[in-house]
């Protein structure tokens, strides 16, 4: 049985290695141009850049904060614990004023500037600030925070803004549906 298996397959190779292709036919069509190609490297070339975030240092310093709070709020929330809760208040109220700071400081940058498209580091930082402020909401409530209104307006202003980026994208117009 094994000198059979072993017979068979020197047949099929012997078959295989009969069968010789030397040339395919270049059938692509002649659709780009050379100048489409350069101008495509030279794109890549500019996105493979590595540029800076200029919000990176508020971002971490966002997450950072907010791992604070989690850490200080992880005792419990009571009055033997009244100099961590104070911690974290003041932290939450840190983080408060810098989301509604970054968020005052966009919208007058895409107001004064209304032709410009929001850029997707823009929409990388929105998405960022709203996961965060999520966080935020939570360790407010965990702390009797009373509600902060400027902060949910900022956060709504930021969403609409990262909307208005989905609907600038190709096929945007299909975002909602």
């Amino acid at each position: 049985m094994k000198l059979a298996s072993i017979f068979a397959i020197a047949v099929l190779t012997n078959e295989i290695a009969a069968v010789k292709v030397t040339h395919l036919p270049d059938v692509r069509p002649e659709l780009v141009a050379d100048s489409d190609i350069a101008a495509h490297e030279a794109a890549r070339e500019e996105a493979g850049k590595v540029k800076k975030n200029p919000q990176q240092a508020l971002l971490t310093s966002i997450n950072t904060d907010l791992d604070q709070i989690n850490k200080d709020n992880s005792f419990g929330i009571s009055f033997s614990q009244h100099e961590r809760n104070e911690h974290a208040k003041a932290l939450c109220t840190k983080i408060t004023d810098e989301i509604v700071d970054y968020s005052n400081k966009l919208i007058t940058q895409v107001d004064t500037h209304p032709d410009e498209t929001l850029t997707e580091q823009n929409a990388h930082n929105i998405s960022a600030i709203v996961f965060y402020s999520v966080q935020l909401i939570e360790q407010r409530d965990a702390l009797a925070m009373p509600g902060a209104n400027d902060l949910d307006l900022a956060v709504n202003r930021l969403k609409s803004l990262q909307k208005l980026y989905l609907f600038e994208q190709k096929g945007g117009e299909n975002y909602l549906g």
